[in-house]
């Protein structure tokens, strides 16, 4: 058995991807059979209640008095694997707690912690925009450094982190290894409660297309141009979109698009498992990201477990993986065009669309499943390395 101390800015019952994730992994790990206990910021949502999992609550975030108890709580626990769900803006400071990483590298030094870090997102970016920024962007990568070199393990949630890490790693730091964000949704185990949904989101003879996602303000300019130009092709094709934020932004489409409301519909916030059925009852799922999909969009991912084709973008962060497995179907996010045009062309393809989704599935399954992270942070097999 091994004993885990995992440090994060979030947790169940609060909402993000890094909460999700963070949980996922301190319940796999339990049931694995390893002694867990997740310290977290305080929450403006409420206590955490997890059966699973030890759950301790900072007083503050990472701040002086959230580094004292930490440090207590370490000084007890000092065979402890410590792991670091890292988002620099989440531990405290406003995204500067330069503090907080010199205390992590006195336990080091200490108790020569086993640390694990988990890059889920690295440092800001420098800009001309706004210059005030700069000086964050610029401690951040401070951060970065002090945490590569404290670090005996190294993970990042997306091959494009390479990068924008090394040059901030020392002769002492370790191999660079991808941990892949797996789904948060369930697969669904409704097939035929989602062929009832398609049916009366899309009718008997129609298709349907999805959006999971946020509808944030980089996302969704290219959801709806993609919506608007896949309907107006396209009379026998509706739309669902899902999850929070979804009924806004279909509102505001039918303000719009008058003539096409009746088409687009809209979930609301849902259950994971409501979203794995709204996710099944789909033909095809439009995923656009303006810097191209990567393997910590765990909104494609879901997609992924669920058997379900998709259509994305590549960009500037895109990873290998997408062109060498095929899991997906690609266009350009600096193509609208191509997209929409690439989506007609598979929803009039059925028997493409089924290769697609069991392509997709079988890589998700092979890679990208929650069972191989935890095989990795376990020492149970290897991992591709920088």
């Amino acid at each position: 058995m091994t004993n885990w101390t995992i440090l994060t800015g979030e947790y169940p019952p609060d909402c993000g991807g890094v909460a999700d994730y963070t949980a996922q992994v301190a319940r796999a790990l339990a049931a694995a059979g390893d002694d867990v206990t997740v310290v977290r910021s305080p929450s403006r949502v409420g206590p955490a209640r997890d059966p699973d999992v030890r759950v301790v609550t900072l007083p503050d975030s990472f701040g002086a008095a959230g580094r004292r108890e930490l440090d207590r709580l370490l000084d007890t626990r000092p065979a402890t694997r410590l792991l670091v769900q890292y988002v620099p803006n989440a531990f405290g400071c406003r995204g500067a707690n330069l503090a907080w990483c010199h205390s992590l590298r006195r336990q080091v030094d200490r108790h020569r912690t086993d640390v694990r870090v988990m890059f889920h997102e690295p440092y800001f970016y420098f800009g001309w925009n706004r210059p005030r920024r700069n000086a964050l962007a610029l401690v951040q990568r401070a951060m970065a450094a002090i945490l590569l070199r404290s670090a005996t393990r190294v993970y990042l949630s997306t091959d494009a982190w390479r990068p924008y890490l090394r040059p901030y790693a020392s002769l002492s730091t370790p191999p660079f290894v991808t941990l892949n964000i797996p789904s948060a949704i369930p697969r669904c185990d409704r097939p035929g409660d989602a062929r009832v949904l398609r049916a009366q989101l899309a009718g008997a003879r129609g298709s349907l297309v999805g959006h999971f996602g946020t509808y944030g303000a980089h996302i969704a300019p290219m959801i709806r141009h993609a919506l608007f130009s896949l309907l107006d092709k396209d009379a026998t094709v509706s739309a669902v979109c899902i999850g929070a934020g979804s009924e806004s932004f279909v509102r505001q489409l039918a303000a719009r698009r008058p003539s096409l409301a009746h088409r687009i519909h809209a979930s609301s916030r849902l259950s994971p498992a409501d979203v794995a059925l709204h996710l099944s009852a789909c033909d095809l799922l439009l995923q656009p990201y303006p810097d191209g999909v990567t393997t910590r969009r765990t909104s494609v991912m879901a997609g992924l477990a669920n058997g379900r084709p998709i259509l994305t973008t590549s960009g500037a962060l895109t990873e290998i993986v997408w062109a060498t497995t095929a899991a997906v179907a690609v266009a350009p996010a600096s193509d609208p065009e191509a997209f929409h045009r690439t989506a007609l062309e598979l929803l009039r393809d059925r028997a493409h669309l089924a290769t697609l989704a069991a392509r997709g599935e079988a890589v998700y399954r092979s890679q990208f499943a929650l069972e191989h992270t935890i095989n990795v942070l376990r020492d149970r097999r290897g991992a591709a390395a920088a």
